[in-house]
């Protein structure tokens, strides 16, 4: 017979190992791990790149002066996820 004790660190296990498989899924696309702790995993993303930021400097650099790299910088700033 199992005890109640067993089958809530059972389940505990099977949790942490289901949220692991979801992490690596993220890690897979593109997502950086930022912490890590029994809990969950925190996970974040940033969704400027190099070229946009360079496009954006060309474009923009003579009207703004920087402020569109400024703008796109702050829109696709980082987002965070987390998995518990």
């Amino acid at each position: 017979m199992i005890s109640e004790e067993n089958k809530t660190a059972e389940e505990t296990r099977l949790a942490r190992e289901e949220a692991k498989r979801d992490m690596k899924m993220y890690l897979a696309n593109d997502w950086q791990l930022k912490e890590e702790t029994p809990e969950y995993f925190l996970l974040t993303r940033n969704e400027a790149s190099k070229t946009g930021h360079i496009l954006v400097f060309f474009f923009t650099f003579w009207w703004t002066f920087c402020l569109g790299n400024v703008i796109y910088y702050f829109v696709n700033r980082k987002t965070k996820k987390i998995v518990k």
